[in-house]
């Protein structure tokens, strides 16, 4: 029989680590999605290396991305009631890079877009789906006190 170590007996719980990049990445998306919301010919320019008005699409896309940032702070507060925001944030970052490149930046592929791609979708991806992945651990186990630690 093998003989398991006192750590592995310990309950699974979600770690302050977690929670600190849930923080992080609600800040960091709700300042992002604020800018792109509130300036969407700023970012459009920018982003497409093109001197023209920004689709509406665009100031809808700063919504979505702020609303996920608020998302992820409520994630990072309650882990175990609102877990399934972190998958939906992860496939929000998937579809919508792709989304938009498909929409916007097909003819011609930028480096600001690049920079975008890489900074606000592929730099969270691994961070969140390691969250992801740890919080279906801990939903298999019975709840403890949710808020603390």
């Amino acid at each position: 029989m093998e003989e398991s170590s006192p750590l592995s007996q310990l309950p699974l719980r979600v770690e302050p680590w977690m929670r600190g990049l849930l923080l992080l990445a609600g800040a960091y998306n709700v300042g992002w999605g604020a800018f792109i919301y509130y300036f969407p010919s700023s970012f459009y320019q920018w982003v497409t290396e093109i001197s023209a008005e920004a689709p509406t699409l665009i100031k809808w896309q700063g919504a979505g991305v702020l609303l996920f940032g608020a998302a992820y702070i409520l994630v990072a507060f309650y882990p175990r009631r609102y877990w399934w925001i972190v998958p939906l944030g992860i496939l929000s970052k998937v579809v919508g890079a792709i989304g938009f490149y498909f929409i916007f930046i097909q003819p011609a592929l930028t480096r600001p877009y690049l920079f975008h791609l890489i900074m606000n979708d592929l730099l969270w991806l691994f961070p969140l789906t390691v969250i992801f992945v740890r919080m279906l651990q801990v939903r298999k186990q019975p709840p403890m006190h949710e808020t603390a630690s």
